[in-house]
């Protein structure tokens, strides 16, 4: 059974535009030019977005918006040749002048920009790895408005919801090796991240068994983002990253990043993991680029009641060394020192039940002894659908979806929109409920003017 065949069991069709009604997604409107139906239950999330029903790069069908960001939006989109979905990554071209262009116009149709995109984008396409997020393909829209990029859709919630719950020990040092193996993958390709923040990451699960993986988003994103020359962007004082996790070269606006940026990043995933805050706190994003070129690291206390191997501590002071040279190397090197100090780690540690593919949605309780200290909730997309699919997330543990993150949400990356989470049966019933409660209302105010009357008139 196909997804068509799956999302036509129980939901009804829409086109986005005429609002003609269907049985089966996917198939295109039989009133509108260029429109295809999709769920109704997603067009009644975000009745006004222009891309929904739309198709792109003529092979996929916007279906539903996972997320979005400063630069875009991240949708969820159906590619029938091959019968998947995808996340499908959308940049604004208001918002990549200057910088994803590398120049003041905004034409995305330009054949330097083009070429450019091109480039970066079949670079991150040659990276494959089961905690990498892969990418399919990539273009511009046929008006040249916009660029996008088609990335594995990710079923999952990502770490930063995971962090906030409180993780525990072993799933920190199984979500930090897996991590370390992506980066190990990215960076013997010479790809640097330059983003990594819990919101990137996603924790997932394997289709097959009910082992939890983890999987890095956005690889290559930031250099995507960042086609300026070197000069340009040191001149202008331009920095690209989440402040929360930028390296000191990066907060200096330095133009060679390396891949001990990445690690430099791991090292402050780890420490919030660990010890339940941030090593740099501040309100001013300003302050918070300050601390992390010139302020000690703090104290690395672990959280009341987490016992970690005593070489965590030295895994991380050296991943978050000042200087790039006095970090590991590459995440090559890091992987070898963080399993000759920490150990081996077990892939068992993030281990979850995952939905039965019959079901829409449903819910999902992590083993206890897993992730974290409390019983966690979870709500995962269905094995078939397949991006940052957080558990519905946070405006995408980040096992939050993600994006996103095409994906787990999805991803995600960015902010999450809201889900929809009723069926156009549930809506309907709802509805009829309602007129019934005011028909009610309606009776028994006119039987008792009706009792008045005949109690009045009885009386005179």
């Amino acid at each position: 059974m196909c997804l068509t065949d799956l999302a036509a069991v129980s939901l009804m069709a829409i086109c986005p535009n005429c609002k003609t009604q269907a049985e089966r997604a996917f198939e295109p409107c039989t009133r509108c030019t260029g429109y295809f139906v999709i769920e109704d239950v997603e067009h009644a999330s975000h009745p006004d977005d222009r891309l929904l029903g739309r198709e792109i790069g003529g092979r996929f069908i916007v279906a539903a918006i996972l997320g979005s960001g400063s630069m875009g939006y991240v949708y969820k989109a159906y590619q029938a040749q091959v019968d998947r979905m995808v996340a499908l990554k959308i940049f604004h071209s208001d918002k990549v002048e200057g910088t994803l262009m590398g120049q003041r116009s905004a034409d995305t149709s330009a054949p330097g920009s083009r070429d450019r995109f091109a480039q970066e984008a079949r670079v991150l396409a040659k990276l494959s790895h089961p905690n990498c997020v892969t990418l399919y393909d990539f273009g511009v829209s046929a008006d040249g408005n916009f660029l996008y990029i088609a990335m594995e859709y990710v079923a999952g919630v990502s770490l930063r919801k995971a962090v906030r719950r409180g993780l525990k020990n072993d799933a920190i040092l199984e979500i930090a090796r897996q991590m370390l193996m992506a980066l190990r993958e990215a960076h013997t390709l010479d790809i640097v991240h330059r983003d990594l923040k819990p919101e990137n990451i996603i924790l997932s699960y394997r289709r097959s068994t009910d082992e939890q993986i983890v999987k890095v988003l956005d690889f290559g994103i930031a250099k995507l983002l960042q086609q300026e020359t070197d000069q340009a962007r040191t001149a202008a004082g331009l920095l690209f990253g989440t402040p929360a996790y930028m390296s000191p070269e990066q907060c200096r606006g330095e133009s060679e990043i390396c891949p001990a940026t990445d690690i430099y990043a791991l090292g402050c995933m780890l420490f919030e993991m660990t010890c339940g805050g941030l090593p740099y706190i501040s309100n001013s994003p300003q302050d918070m680029v300050r601390m992390h070129q010139h302020a000690p690291l703090p104290e690395f206390k672990p959280r009341s009641g987490l016992k970690v191997p005593p070489g965590l501590e030295t895994f991380v002071r050296t991943c978050m060394a000042k200087l790039p040279g006095d970090r590991y190397a590459d995440a090559h090197v890091a992987l070898a020192a963080f399993e000759r100090l920490v150990g081996q780690g077990s892939p068992q540690a993030l281990q979850v039940p995952f939905p039965e593919a019959s079901t829409r949605r449903r819910r999902v309780t992590v083993p206890e002894n897993r992730i974290s200290g409390e019983p966690i909730e979870l709500t995962l997309q269905p094995p078939f659908e397949g991006a940052k699919a957080e558990a519905p997330p946070e405006r995408a543990l980040s096992m939050e979806r993600a994006l996103p993150h095409a994906a787990l949400t999805a991803t995600s990356h960015g902010q999450g929109a809201p889900r929809h989470q009723r069926s156009g049966v549930s809506t309907l019933l709802e509805s009829n409920r309602t007129l019934v409660f005011i028909a009610l209302s309606a009776v028994m105010l006119f039987s008792l003017l009706l009792l008045t009357y005949i109690y009045l008139s009885a009386s005179s």
